[in-house]
């Protein structure tokens, strides 16, 4: 028993090594683009990330200056409050000595004129009362 080594044929070794040097041709063009394509992705990503920042930036500063006017509102809404309240109150206060001086206090209150300037004293009354005659006013 012979240990003889095989010798590959020359022409299969060559063939063999075009094959590989083929493949390995490839493969570095495919390595190379997909470096490109990583090396565009770390752009675009730090392109996103400081975007991401200067937004974040922004919100917190949107986010102060909307507690600012939420509270600049709650404040006004409570002032509002008391005005109402302290309006209403001077309110009774006038009609009070309103009443001391003898007078009406609703007879006070002013009713806006007519729009329709062309009308006569009588019409403007019968408008006024919302009645088309003065039967009508008669009737009331």
């Amino acid at each position: 028993m012979s240990d003889t080594t095989q010798i590959p044929n020359q022409d299969d070794v060559l063939a063999t090594n075009e094959r590989l040097t083929a493949e390995n041709t490839r493969m570095t063009g495919e390595l190379k683009a997909a470096n490109e394509l990583l090396e565009t992705a770390q752009a675009d990503l730090n392109i996103a990330t400081q975007r991401s920042a200067d937004l974040a930036g922004r919100v917190a500063t949107l986010e102060t200056a909307a507690k600012v006017a939420g509270e600049e509102l709650t404040r006004l809404k409570a002032e509002n409050s008391t005005l109402t309240a302290k309006m209403a109150d001077f309110n009774k206060a006038v009609a009070a000595e309103v009443r001391k001086l003898g007078l009406n206090p609703k007879a006070a209150e002013h009713k806006e004129p007519a729009a329709d300037t062309h009308l006569t004293p009588t019409q403007r009354v019968l408008l006024a009362k919302g009645v088309n005659s003065i039967a009508e006013l008669n009737r009331k």
